[in-house]
C-alpha cells in the first residue's frame, strides 16, 4: 500500500509516521516548504513539498498513491473574521479533494476534530452519529471545522473517510498546542480556563487508529478518536497533583471565558506573542460533547493507552525539550515557601 501524508511534520503526523512504518508502511511525507522536517530526516521517510495554496504540489505528491492521509486542515489560530476563515478552510480542502481525486487515490483519511460532534438531549455520551445538522454559532474554529467535514463526507468521487480526534497528548508536540496546559501546570502557571467536557487520547493511539483505518476493506464512514471524557477543571487538578504544584484555581464563567480569550488575541494581535486563553480552546471546552469513542478504539491495536501512561510519555519528551522541569528541579508551592523561611 502507497501512502502520503499531509502534515506529515506536525504533531499528529510525526505519530502517525511511526505508526506506520511500525505496520511495514514507509509513508511519502508531504510538508508545506518552510516547515520544520529534523524530526522527518531522523526517521529516513521520503519527504515531498505539498503546500495547499499550490496545487501543482500536490499532484506530484499524490501520485501512485492508494492513501492519501489529510492531517493539514486549516486550523484558525484566532477567532476574528469567521466567514474568511471558512471561506479559506473550504478552499484548501477542496484543492485536496480535487487533487486525490485527478490522481486516482482510492481513499482520504481526513483528519476533523470532536468539535464537530454534537452534544446529545438526553444526556448521554454522543457517538459518531451526533453530528450538528447545519455550521453550529460557536466561534470561528467550529466553523470551520463543520464546513470542511460537511464537504469532505459530501465528496463521490474517492472513498473519503473522516476520523475526529480529541484532545492529543504525548510526545513531538513541537508547537506546543494541546499540551500548552500542561506545559503551563507543570511550570507552576494556573492558566485562565472555563469548564467544560474535554476527551483526552494518546496521540499515538490515534497514529495507530488512522494507520489500521488504511487497511480495513469497509471502514467506518465517521469515527471517533477519544479516550475517557472528564471535565477540564479535574483534569487540571489531576495534573496539579502530579506535577506538585499548587491547585489551578477556579473556572472563568462561560461568557467571562470568552470575553477573556476575545481580549488576550485583540492584545497579542500582530505580534508573535500568544493569547494566555485562544478563543478555539475557550470554544472546544465550553461547547465540548462528553464521548463514546468505542468504535474508535477497536482500531487501536491493542487498545487505548492510559492516560497515566500518555502523561508519562509526554513528560519524557517536554523534559528532553526542556518545556517542563524535571523532577528533581520541580518545588511544590508549601515547600518553597517552608524554605523561603529556612536559615542556613
Amino acid at each position: 500500500m502507497r501512502t502520503t501524508i499531509l502534515g506529515a511534520a506536525g504533531f499528529l503526523g510525526i505519530n502517525l509516521v511511526d505508526a506506520l512504518v511500525s505496520a511495514g508502511i514507509t509513508p511519502r511525507c508531504g510538508h508545506r516548504r518552510r516547515t520544520n522536517v529534523i524530526p522527518l530526516r531522523r526517521r529516513k521517510v521520503p519527504l515531498t513539498i505539498a503546500d495547499l495554496d499550490a496545487p501543482e504540489t500536490l499532484a506530484t505528491a499524490f501520485a501512485d498513491t492508494d492513501v492519501v492521509f489529510h492531517l493539514a486542515g486549516h486550523y484558525p489560530r484566532h477567532g476574528r473574521s469567521p466567514e474568511q476563515t471558512v471561506a479559506r478552510a473550504i478552499n484548501e480542502l477542496s484543492t485536496v479533494l480535487d487533487a486525490a481525486a485527478a490522481a486516482d487515490v482510492r481513499r482520504l483519511v481526513y483528519v476533523s476534530s470532536t468539535a464537530t460532534v454534537a452534544k446529545r438531549t438526553d444526556g448521554q455520551a454522543s457517538t459518531e452519529a451526533d453530528v450538528f445538522p447545519s455550521a453550529p454559532d460557536f466561534g470561528a474554529y467550529h466553523a470551520a471545522k463543520w464546513a470542511m467535514e460537511d464537504l469532505a463526507l459530501a465528496e463521490d468521487r474517492l472513498e473519503v473517510v473522516v476520523a475526529c480526534p480529541g484532545a492529543c497528548l504525548g510526545p513531538w508536540d513541537l508547537r506546543v498546542g494541546t499540551s500548552a496546559l500542561i506545559v503551563a501546570i507543570a511550570n507552576g502557571v494556573a492558566p485562565p480556563h472555563p469548564d467544560g467536557w474535554v476527551s483526552p487520547i494518546d496521540v499515538r493511539d490515534v497514529g495507530r487508529a488512522l494507520a489500521h483505518l488504511a487497511t480495513l476493506d469497509a471502514p467506518p464512514r465517521r469515527v471517533l478518536l477519544a479516550g475517557t471524557s472528564l471535565r477540564l477543571q479535574a483534569l487540571l487538578e489531576l495534573l496539579a497533583d502530579r506535577y506538585g504544584v499548587a491547585d489551578p484555581g477556579a473556572p472563568l464563567s462561560d461568557a467571562d471565558a470568552v470575553a477573556f480569550a476575545d481580549a488576550e488575541e485583540e492584545r497579542v494581535q500582530d505580534t508573535p506573542h500568544r493569547a494566555a486563553l485562544a478563543r478555539e480552546i475557550a470554544d472546544l471546552v465550553i461547547h465540548g460533547a462528553r464521548i463514546d469513542a468505542r468504535l474508535g478504539a477497536r482500531l487501536v491495536p491493542g487498545g487505548l493507552t492510559p492516560l497515566s501512561e500518555t502523561l508519562d510519555a509526554f513528560d519524557a519528551f517536554a523534559r528532553r525539550m526542556r518545556l517542563i522541569p524535571s523532577p528533581q528541579t520541580a518545588e511544590h508551592p508549601s515547600a518553597a515557601a517552608a524554605n523561603s523561611g529556612a536559615t542556613s
